[in-house]
């Protein structure tokens, strides 16, 4: 039953994070748009953080927090993905172009982690209330394959509580400024 889920969740997590987008027009078609007060509101879209997510750093990221997602960093990149779920409080929240999974047994916070196809390294922490707001710098990890990837940039919401994660968000990718502290309140690692 355990191993049913973890596959399954696994499955729908890789169907989702490569599922491309289209237009959803047929060529040689013209729609007339309504005007905009009469338009319905669009859905949000389930594979975007909540709207309750901050998308920007407000303040100096809390050390706790820090010291949490350094240490879950450097193990992932160890290649050492079960001691990195270890990190996931059980229930905990994760969303990676996927929809908001929660994660209430090992083998899920195992599967997320196992997911992440790179390592990463946390080059620049803020606060944003109770979430640290992280830029990560990806590289390769040991048993992943982020060969693409390795140098991109990628930016987290995570919430951290009692020494574990206990939310992880994946956020649209911005670009940030240069100097000691970035203008959406963060600072650089050193």
């Amino acid at each position: 039953m355990v191993r049913a889920r973890h596959c399954a969740l696994l499955a729908a997590m890789l169907v989702i994070a490569g599922c491309g987008g289209g237009s959803g027009k047929s060529a040689g078609t013209t729609a007339k748009t309504p005007p905009a007060s009469t338009q319905p509101k669009a859905a949000p879209n389930p594979l975007d953080p909540p709207a309750n997510v901050p998308q920007q750093a407000t303040g100096k990221a809390d050390a706790e927090s820090a010291r949490v997602i350094r240490a879950w960093a450097r193990t992932l990149r160890r290649g050492q993905v079960e001691k990195a779920a270890r990190y996931f409080s059980l229930p905990s929240k994760f969303q990676n172009a996927t929809p908001v999974l929660t994660i209430d047994i090992p083998a899920e916070r195992i599967a997320v982690n196992q997911a992440l196809p790179c390592g990463a390294v946390p080059i620049k922490l803020g606060s944003a209330g109770v979430f640290t707001i992280v830029t990560f710098r990806l590289v390769e990890r040991r048993g992943g394959d982020c060969s693409a990837a390795a140098g991109a940039k990628a930016r987290s919401a995570i919430r951290v509580a009692d020494g574990h994660i206990r939310e992880w968000y994946r956020l649209p990718d911005e670009p940030g400024g240069n100097g000691s502290q970035e203008p959406d309140g963060s600072t650089p690692v050193v």
